[in-house]
């Protein structure tokens, strides 16, 4: 039983240290211009039923002692998509989707990849693309799809995504089910499924997207797995003397 405590306050412990990482994390991408905060989900692990053959008058039947369980887990992790403000940059490469949708660019290994994040630019072959240098796609009216590039290094963009008064548009989508978002570092993401759909939405020019990270409820959070953290090294501490008694006192009478 001693060891198994061990083992269960050393998982408590690696649990907290990724909460407190994920907190980091968040914290360090507050003013990431449409970073979306993620939550790890912890939960107790399955519980199993202990028994003993010491029921009964002549200590020989088996008898239910109850239930045990080896401490918790990280069940998975939640994004976060609520909408950001929005902040007025007055950058003709700065756009900033109002309400659901992401834009669409172009990764290197040709796959496509969506983010809330429109703080572009243009390289020096006149394409617009992210602070990563992936292509910013756009669609035409025949829902084809192309790299977005910039005439004389300049553009216009009415709030529908409407480039330079044409039918072609800054390319914006939206999913059925955000759960099929993967994270891929920063503000990208790609798709499980693949099921994306093109939508219309109000993009605006000159404008972005903040962080919707809450500062002060990661402060919070980070405060409580440092209480927790104290507590465990306590219980530790505690588990490491009785285990030592264990091996050197009792273990010599």
């Amino acid at each position: 039983m001693i060891v198994r405590s061990l083992d269960n306050v050393t998982r408590q412990m690696d649990v907290l240290q990724k909460m407190q990482e994920n907190s980091a994390a968040n914290t360090a991408n507050v003013n990431t211009p449409g970073y979306k905060c993620q939550d790890l989900i912890q939960s107790a692990m399955k519980e199993y039923d202990l028994y003993n053959n010491a029921g009964g008058p002549e200590n020989n039947q088996k008898q239910k002692l109850g239930s045990i369980n080896f401490g918790t887990e990280i069940d998975g992790a939640y994004t976060n998509f609520s909408q950001g403000a929005i902040k007025e940059t007055g950058l003709p490469t700065d756009f900033a989707i109002s309400g659901k949708g992401f834009f669409a660019i172009q990764l290197d290994n040709g796959q496509i990849g969506f983010t809330r994040s429109g703080n572009f630019k243009v390289d020096s072959e006149n394409r617009l693309v992210t602070q990563d240098g992936y292509q910013v796609l756009g669609v035409d009216s025949q829902g084809k799809t192309f790299g977005i590039t910039a005439d004389n290094g300049s553009f216009n963009v009415d709030n529908k995504g409407y480039i330079n008064g044409t039918q072609s548009k800054i390319m914006t989508v939206d999913f059925p089910d955000y759960k099929e978002l993967a994270p891929q570092g920063g503000t990208t993401y790609i798709s499980g499924k693949g099921d994306y759909k093109l939508t219309d939405t109000t993009i605006q020019q000159g404008g972005l997207e903040s962080s919707n990270v809450d500062v002060m409820d990661q402060m919070v959070k980070m405060m409580e797995v440092s209480r927790e953290f104290e507590s465990n090294q306590k219980v530790l501490k505690v588990v490491n003397e009785t285990l030592d008694k264990t091996v050197n006192d009792v273990g010599r009478n």
